[in-house]
């Protein structure tokens, strides 16, 4: 599969008599290198640095309390990491120039994982994480252009953090309970979209965007669970959210800066919290809510917004706000079955 020159094999047992610490440190400095190393048994090391243009670097560690730092300059180079134990913690930085990206993948199996993987002005680069188990944190930075990441976590107590930059995209799953995942995504020209999916209890979510003339959108959003809360912020371009939440007091918070707008929805459960602003020109709003207690809250500052709202459910609240000072004013429509329900609407 590696046309690579030297080729470095190691496998070092912990567990060896007399030998508490198994620590190795493998420099190599070239292009086209492989070096693979395998580790077993206690509190293992391993620290690898690469210098040059398409590499290849994996560690593997089972055992307890491993630690694995990889460090890859140039371009074009690619990282595997698969930790199987428990508080192990895996560190990945890959170095490039603008025309190439880096390609780094970590496997952690057992509890208390942390991998954090940074790739810097490289084109196309690359992440893929994979956590099982509790206490599971990772973090990715990526920057410049047409980047991705595909994270999932399995477990409780874990926090995934992804910024990017340039074209990027990012994918992410969590099951479990007590998890969180931010995104920051400053999209240089023409870039976005986030896929966020959680499944369990006490769950956050917190997506941001920027991104400038234009592409900047897609996000979409789903929650399973209770107390969920969702925080989206998408500005100027063609922004898009799909959202769906199921559960019991879930909350959304969105705004768009918006260009072409479009925020779909639907929260189940009750007690649940929807809060959107939408900036001028054409946002599009379509939110059904099912069941009791529930709160809907849109201001439209939209040139030719349309809003739809359904609520199903007793004691729920819609509210709507649309300001109508750029253009002719926007259509609206609200539906409630139940009883005790209120709505307002506001169009000036």
């Amino acid at each position: 599969m590696f046309a690579h020159q030297p080729l470095i094999a190691a496998i070092l047992l912990g567990s060896l008599p007399g030998l508490a610490l198994a620590q190795a440190v493998t420099s190599q400095t070239g292009n086209d290198n492989e070096v693979i190393l395998e580790q077993s048994g206690g509190p293992n090391l391993a620290s690898q640095l690469q210098q040059g243009d398409a590499n290849f670097s994996r560690v593997a560690q089972d055992g307890n309390n491993n630690l694995a730092d990889t460090t890859q300059t140039n371009f074009d180079n690619q990282v595997e990491v698969v930790q199987s134990g428990s508080a192990n913690e895996a560190t990945v930085f890959q170095l490039s120039d603008y025309y190439y990206g880096h390609s780094a993948s970590v496997v952690q199996l057992g509890a208390e994982n942390i991998a954090e993987v940074i790739q810097t002005e490289g084109n196309g680069s690359q992440a893929t994480l994979h956590q099982q188990g509790g206490g599971n944190v990772h973090r990715v930075e990526q920057l410049f252009y047409a980047n991705q990441v595909d994270s999932r976590t399995f477990g409780t107590d874990n926090l995934i953090e992804i910024t990017q930059n340039g074209a990027a995209s990012a994918t992410t799953e969590q099951f479990g309970s007590d998890n969180r995942i931010i995104i920051d995504q400053n999209v240089y020209p023409y870039g976005g979209a986030v896929n966020v999916y959680q499944d369990g209890a006490s769950n956050e979510a917190a997506v941001t965007q920027a991104g400038g003339r234009y592409y900047t959108g897609e996000v979409e959003l789903r929650q399973v669970g209770s107390a969920n809360s969702a925080q989206v912020v998408q500005w100027a371009g063609f922004s898009n959210l799909t959202f769906s939440q199921d559960g019991i007091g879930n909350e959304l918070t969105a705004r768009q800066g918006t260009r072409t707008g479009t925020i779909r929805g639907s929260s189940a459960g009750n007690g649940n919290r929807v809060n959107i602003d939408q900036s001028f020109d054409g946002p599009v709003l379509d939110i059904a809510q099912n069941g009791s207690a529930n709160e809907i809250d849109v201001v439209q500052h939209a040139a030719y917004g349309t809003a739809s709202i359904s609520q199903s459910g007793d004691g729920n609240i819609a509210v709507l706000n649309q300001l109508t000072e750029f253009a002719a004013p926007p259509s609206s429509a609200i539906i409630q079955n139940g009883t005790g329900n209120s709505t307002s609407i506001t169009q000036r």
